[in-house]
């Protein structure tokens, strides 16, 4: 039987907003431990014995996902590479349709890359039991057990009960108000959708064909006209610009009521601890809660605080006399909520890009192949970075139109071209690279790189780089 992972790693994460930005989405998150949600997942993918498994990941973030996967040595089998983000329908199809293209007709475990679950016996039970059943050509679920009325989760409602402690899917619920998930709680006939399917991928191509032909169209010309880039596939972007964003309840599991597929679909309960980490009160609740009942992280006084989530990511946080409040405090941005109405947030962020595009995508530190760097500080006609360059790893030979630059190393040892002069440059010392002349940065050392760079000029965007080598194979930004 080949089982394959297919780890869906697209998406914003706004719920989780300001510490998730479209940039550094919420996959790549840690939450209380060393290792980010990607990496555990991909780990928990190995930890089943399967076959190595696939990612589905946005262009943008290819390099920020390889550096997670490089620093936990985890092996991958493919990373397809989404031209922009159409949610999970078109994502699971393009993994089915290379699969099918290249490796054969496999089970497809289709996992959300930011979940926790607790890796115990019944966890690795039913996925025992699942592709036994998504062998015979349905497609089968997890459910979780509803513990409290919640607007948060899809809902699954089961059908007719086997021998075995599994059931009919009879249907799929998007989700609910507060009322109707209250009646569907009381009912107990309904399990919270936990975004984990097996599906062999002809029989997801089939349900395609009959429930949304023009996703399934559209990504086979993608594939069909897709490069390999090693360990990257790249699906052709005119083609998948022409697909419909759907998710996959959407796009098939609301719909399986009315299949023409002569296969039975199934839910599973799953037994194990699980959470979507979907919101701050869930991405928290690994956190000890103080006397008072607040979750706080970082440098966080408080006084007669109560019922709280608190985090600080830069600066300090001094609360006094509140309760049941979301403040999360990152370098550039800071969240107030109510942690009733915490469900709100992705509405205030969806507002974000129109006041201010920056805020949305990225934070002050921004990740690349090579590092990373953060703005210290801006004007009108200057700009203050610090970068930090990976062991090995060079910035692309370059030109600026718009600006001049100085750069100072705080640490490490710096190899500079600068026009035809190469030069290095040790702690304390630095070097002035004048508008229009070509340059790179680069670290042959074994530890990381400081450079504090100092940009004076007329525009600052990354656009004003003329990038004349690059070993990273990128055409815009450093």
């Amino acid at each position: 039987m080949n089982l394959r992972p297919v780890i869906l790693a697209g998406g914003s994460g706004k719920r989780l907003w300001p510490l998730s930005r479209h940039q550094y989405p919420k996959p790549f998150l840690t939450n209380n431990s060393q290792t980010s949600l990607i990496q555990n997942t991909v780990q928990r993918s190995l930890n089943l014995g399967l076959a190595l498994p696939m990612i589905v990941c946005n262009e943008q973030n290819r390099f920020l996902l390889t550096d997670h996967l490089d620093s936990i040595s985890a092996p991958v089998e493919k990373i397809l590479l989404e031209p922009l983000p159409k949610n999970t329908a078109p994502a699971l199809t393009l993994a089915a349709l290379y699969l099918l293209r290249n490796l054969g007709d496999h089970i497809l475990f289709s996992m959300p890359s930011d979940h926790f679950i607790e890796e115990d016996e019944d966890f690795f039970e039913v996925v025992d039991t699942a592709s036994k059943l998504a062998e015979d050509g349905g497609i089968v679920t997890f459910g979780i057990e509803v513990e409290t009325p919640d607007v948060n989760f899809g809902y699954i409602q089961k059908g007719a009960p086997t021998k075995s402690a599994y059931f009919e899917l009879k249907r799929f619920h998007e989700k609910p108000d507060s009322k109707t998930a209250q009646r569907m709680h009381e009912s107990k006939e309904f399990l919270w959708n936990s975004g984990m399917f097996l599906v062999k991928a002809s029989s997801w191509v089939q349900n395609l064909k009959i429930h949304a032909p023009r996703i399934l169209e559209a990504c086979e010309r993608s594939i069909q006209n897709g490069t390999e880039d090693g360990i990257f596939f790249r699906p052709e972007p005119e083609a998948f610009d022409d697909c419909p964003s759907k998710s996959i309840d959407h796009a098939v599991m609301e719909n399986l009521k009315t299949s023409e597929n002569a296969f039975k679909n199934w839910v599973i309960p799953l037994k194990s601890t699980w959470s979507d980490l979907g919101s701050w009160s869930s991405f928290m609740s690994s956190h000890i809660p103080d006397k008072s009942n607040n979750l706080l992280k970082g440098d966080v006084i408080t006084d007669s605080v109560q019922n709280s989530i608190i985090v600080s990511e830069h600066r300090t946080i001094a609360a006094s006399h509140i309760d049941n409040l979301i403040v999360v405090e990152t370098p550039d941005a800071i969240l107030v909520a109510n942690r009733d109405r915490e469900h709100k947030i992705k509405d205030l962020v969806n507002k974000i890009p129109i006041e201010s595009t920056s805020i949305f995508e990225s934070h002050k530190k921004v990740f690349r192949p090579w590092g990373h760097y953060e703005i210290l500080d801006s004007g009108k006609e200057f700009q203050v970075k610090r970068l930090t360059v990976l062991p090995k790893h060079a910035l692309s030979l370059q030109i600026h139109s718009h600006r001049t630059e100085h750069w100072v190393v705080v640490s490490g040892v710096a190899t500079v071209t600068k026009g035809s002069e190469s030069m290095t440059l040790e702690k304390n010392q630095s070097t002035y690279i004048p508008k229009g002349v070509q340059h790179r940065l680069e670290n042959n050392e074994g530890e990381n790189l400081e450079i504090i760079e100092v940009q004076s000029g007329s525009y600052f965007g990354e656009d004003d780089i003329i990038r004349l080598e690059d070993r990273y194979d990128r055409t815009s930004s450093k």
